[in-house]
Formats: C-alpha cells, sequence, structure tokens
C-alpha cells in the first residue's frame, strides 16, 4: 500500500478553494451520521441515475477510512492544481471530474451504487501529472517493510492509474474502478487542452515543456549521429560551411540549464541555481532569470563573495526590472560591491545617488551616506562605466563572468 506524504512542488498563492473542498466532505460526512437516509437519498445508483447525484454522489463517503484517503490525497495533490487553476476555475474542474468520472460509472456498471470522492479526485491526481511532470512525491508504504520512499509523479500516478485499469477489468470488488479512470483520463485530456490553448500558466516543468524538450534532445542525437560536433565550429564531413544547428543546440543546452535553475530554486539549493546561471550566462551573456530568481542568484553569489558575477547579476537585474519596488535596496547592495570590493568608484558613486532619495530605513540611510562620502574623493578619479547592456568603451565588466 503506498500513501503520498507531500510533493515538491511549492505553492504560490494558498490553495483555499481545495481547502473548502475538503472541509465539505467532512461536513456532509457528520451529516450522514446525522441524518437518516442521506447517503441513500444522494448516492449515484447505475440503474436509476439522479442527474443531482451526478455530483453529490462525490461529497459522500462510506467510512471514516474512505473520506480520510479520498481527502488525503486531494490535500496532497490538490492544493498545486488550486494554485495553478485558480479558485473559480479549479471548482468547475472538480465538479465536472465528478460529473465525468460518475458517467463512466453509470455506463459501464449495473444495479449498483456509488459514494465517494474518489473519481473527482482522480481527476485532480491525473492533472497534477500534466503540470507537474517531475514533481517528486514522498510516499508512506507498507509493503514487506514500513518506510518512506520518493517516486516521481510519472511513476506515483501511472502505478496507482495501472492497478485501476486491472480493477476495472476484474470481477466486482466493492470500489469504483471505473470511476476513476474515467476521472484520471478526464484529468489528462482536459488539462493537457488548457496547456497547449494557453489557458492555464506554462512553465519549463509542465508535460508539454517536457516533450518539448524530448523533441529537441532526439533532433540533437540525429545531429551528432550525423557528424555533428557540438564543440567544434568546424563543418560535418561532406557539409559545406559552420553548421547551421548550432544555434538550436545552444537554445537547448540554455533551456536545461534555465529549467535547473528553476529546479534548483523550488528546492532551496541556491548554490547550484548560482551555478548553472553562471553556465547559462558564458553560453549567452545576455541571459536573465525571472525577477525573484536572478536577484537570488545575485544576493548568493555575493554572499560567496564571487564579487565580479555577482555585480554583472545586479547589473542584468537593474536593466531588465527597472520599475522593481525595492531598486534602492539593490542599487545600495550593488553599490556596496563596487565601492569595497571592485574598486570601480564611480559607478558606485551613481548608484548611491541614485538610491539614497529613496531609501527610508536609518541604517541603510546611514550606510549609504557614509559610503558615498568615503568615495567621493575616488570617484573623481573613477568615471561611472556603462550599466550592462548599454554599450562603452569604458564599460568592462566582464568576460570572464561567464
Amino acid at each position: 500500500m503506498l500513501f503520498p506524504i507531500r510533493t515538491d512542488s511549492p505553492l504560490r498563492h494558498t490553495p483555499y478553494m481545495n481547502w473548502a473542498l475538503i472541509v465539505a466532505n467532512v461536513l456532509v460526512f457528520v451529516a450522514q451520521a446525522v441524518v437518516p437516509g442521506l447517503q441513500d437519498r444522494f448516492a449515484l445508483y447505475s440503474n436509476d441515475p439522479w442527474w443531482v447525484a451526478f455530483i453529490t454522489h462525490a461529497f459522500l463517503h462510506g467510512s471514516p477510512m474512505h473520506l480520510v484517503g479520498n481527502m488525503l490525497f486531494l490535500y496532497i495533490f490538490g492544493n498545486n492544481v488550486n494554485d495553478k487553476m485558480g479558485h473559480l476555475a479549479y471548482l468547475g474542474f472538480y465538479l465536472a471530474g465528478a460529473v465525468v468520472a460518475g458517467t463512466g460509472y453509470v455506463a459501464t456498471s449495473e444495479k449498483s451504487a456509488a459514494i465517494g470522492a474518489s473519481g473527482a479526485v482522480a481527476a485532480v491526481v491525473g492533472s497534477y501529472l500534466i503540470l507537474f511532470p517531475r514533481a517528486t512525491v514522498t510516499v508512506f508504504y507498507v509493503i514487506f517493510f514500513i518506510g518512506t520512499a520518493e517516486l516521481s509523479s510519472f511513476w506515483f500516478v501511472g502505478l496507482f492509474f495501472i492497478k485501476d485499469l486491472v480493477g476495472m477489468s476484474g470481477p466486482p470488488a466493492g470500489i469504483a474502478y471505473s470511476a476513476h479512470v474515467f476521472g484520471t483520463l478526464y484529468g489528462f485530456g482536459i488539462c493537457f487542452a488548457l496547456l497547449g490553448a494557453q489557458l492555464l500558466p506554462r512553465d519549463q516543468f509542465d508535460v508539454l515543456a517536457m516533450v518539448r524538450q524530448w523533441n529537441r534532445r532526439r533532433q540533437y542525437r540525429d545531429m551528432v549521429s550525423k557528424g555533428y560536433n557540438p564543440f567544434d565550429y568546424t563543418a560535418p564531413s561532406g557539409r559545406k560551411g559552420g553548421p547551421p544547428s548550432l544555434p538550436d543546440a545552444q537554445a537547448q543546452r540554455l533551456s536545461d540549464l534555465r529549467a535547473a535553475v528553476s529546479d534548483a530554486l523550488s528546492k532551496h539549493d541556491t548554490d547550484t541555481a548560482a551555478k548553472r546561471f553562471l553556465e547559462m550566462r558564458a553560453i549567452d551573456p545576455n541571459q536573465v532569470l525571472s525577477r525573484q530568481a536572478q536577484l537570488d542568484v545575485a544576493n548568493h553569489l555575493a554572499g560567496q563573495q564571487k564579487f565580479p558575477e555577482a555585480a554583472d547579476a545586479y547589473e542584468r537585474f537593474i536593466v531588465t526590472y527597472p520599475k522593481y519596488e525595492q531598486m534602492e535596496q539593490v542599487q545600495l547592495m550593488l553599490a556596496i560591491v563596487y565601492a569595497r570590493y571592485l574598486k570601480q568608484y564611480g559607478r558606485a558613486k551613481e548608484l548611491l545617488e541614485a538610491a539614497i532619495p529613496r531609501l527610508f530605513s536609518d541604517r541603510e540611510l546611514n550606510l549609504a551616506r557614509d559610503e558615498l562620502a568615503r568615495i567621493q574623493p575616488l570617484a573623481a578619479s573613477s568615471p561611472a562605466p556603462a550599466p550592462a547592456g548599454k554599450s562603452s568603451p569604458e564599460y568592462v565588466p566582464r568576460r570572464h563572468l561567464g
């Protein structure tokens, strides 16, 4: 037996709708114990389905363990799906999953009643696989031993789907396997379509990005097998001119590195993220991360005393995100790096003068003023270089930064 404990997919927003659905299921279970005949009235009967029951059956449960099992899966996987879809869209998706799962059950079963959220929960789990195919699921297992293990979401969801397929094709066992299968297929299909139509936020970790990267790797392997040397600018044997597909190979490498940076940051591994970022910059000096990622990497490089690399990362941040609401703090940090460690007093003076009018903290304001007073005489003989991304013969940062 396998039970999910957690996933490594970070949340951006609080999944209030998923929590509300869990509370609703618990309240209905309490009502079942108080109101006689409630379960029989609102269950889904395959031989005589009532249209309301296609939804109500998904809020009924036959025992406390039945409820706990379904709500555990809903909590573990539904939080991230709610986060990705938004509250109203997630509610509609969940209820439609209950209807589809109930329809599949009615179409494949005879003279039996179905209760439980498992079909709707299966839709959520199926959608999780499409949205987070590279996520890691920590599971508690009871097989020959008791312990925990980590599985990719692909294998975890795949194992449960295969189990449901086998159960659906076997003799009746008191479990609505067909509802699970139809719910999972609904989750697969709907989320795949929503991603393809760009109606859900895309990132480099969803299933479409994974398929695209697989295809690029396939093309790259085909190129290499035909003689392309990715480490040499000479043409493959029998071809004239340079390798025309080199930009594609570079783009694939940059895409992989960018995904590695995001993955490392989601696991709070800033050291690995910074290393992958520097590899990106070595390939293409114009590469910039998302706003928070770029700032996190720049701060980490400064903390590791890699001051030239940190300065360049901060400069890229300033040029790319000029409307950042706390820009004065970034300018102060970069000015300190320039003034104390890189001896570029002109640029440090320019940054301090821009930051001081916007600083509110007495500590930061005093620090900036003291530093500006210290470097004033030095800045006169050290003109400010142009910020990153602007051409100037005096701006020297830094071919060696990559």
